[in-house]
């Protein structure tokens, strides 16, 4: 008896541990929309289209699922599923959007004339230094170089900022995936845009 015992409760526990494994996520619809503010903010609105409306997340109605129905230890493992957005005010990521902000004054001129384009990766991309003196071409590429670290870097924070959630999980590498689409979509008329197979079309 003590056996069966045993083996139920080994059981159960491990029923937990699973699920509390399953309910470890990656905010995709979160990033989604602090990169649709985020590049908003850096670009302003301009020319550059109106982010899409997220759609809301259904309310709660009560425990949907076997691991709420266990006990607090389940349900902590699935808040967040329906969660506050990500927190994109830390002083880290003011200080990064303010540095691309003030960059972006700088950028206007080459991304209007075509000598730099948006990358499908997320970062900027010197296209040609075709029509530039020696000063220009050396402008451009100190500003890609300046612009692609300060990206880099906030995808770095956005993703330490997820991972402070216990319930979630995230790589700069998905963060930075879901910001290229953000800075594709937003671009302004007549910039250049990297396509999937590498070539370049004006938006």
């Amino acid at each position: 008896m003590k056996k069966v015992s045993l083996v139920c409760t080994v059981a159960v526990f491990s029923l937990v541990a699973a699920c509390v494994t399953i309910n470890i996520y990656f905010p995709a619809e979160e990033v989604r929309s602090a990169a649709d503010r985020i590049v908003n903010e850096v670009w302003g609105e301009g020319d550059a289209q109106t982010p899409p409306s997220q759609p809301e997340a259904p309310a709660e109605t009560g425990p949907t699922s076997l691991l709420q129905l266990i006990g607090p230890s389940a349900a902590w493992a699935a808040d967040g599923v329906n969660g506050a957005d990500i927190n994109i005010s830390t002083p880290q990521i003011r200080a990064i959007k303010n540095a691309m902000r003030q960059r972006t004054g700088d950028l206007r001129p080459y991304l209007d004339g075509g000598q730099i384009g948006v990358g499908r990766d997320g970062l900027l991309k010197v296209r040609t230094l075709e029509g530039l003196d020696l000063r220009g071409r050396g402008a451009v590429q100190r500003l890609v170089k300046a612009e692609n670290q300060d990206r880099m870097r906030l995808y770095s924070e956005i993703a330490a900022e997820i991972n402070q959630n216990p319930n979630r999980t995230a790589t700069p590498a998905q963060v930075q995936e879901i910001f290229a689409e953000s800075w594709q979509s937003q671009a302004a008329a007549g910039w250049y845009i990297e396509t999937a197979t590498g070539s370049w079309r004006r938006k």
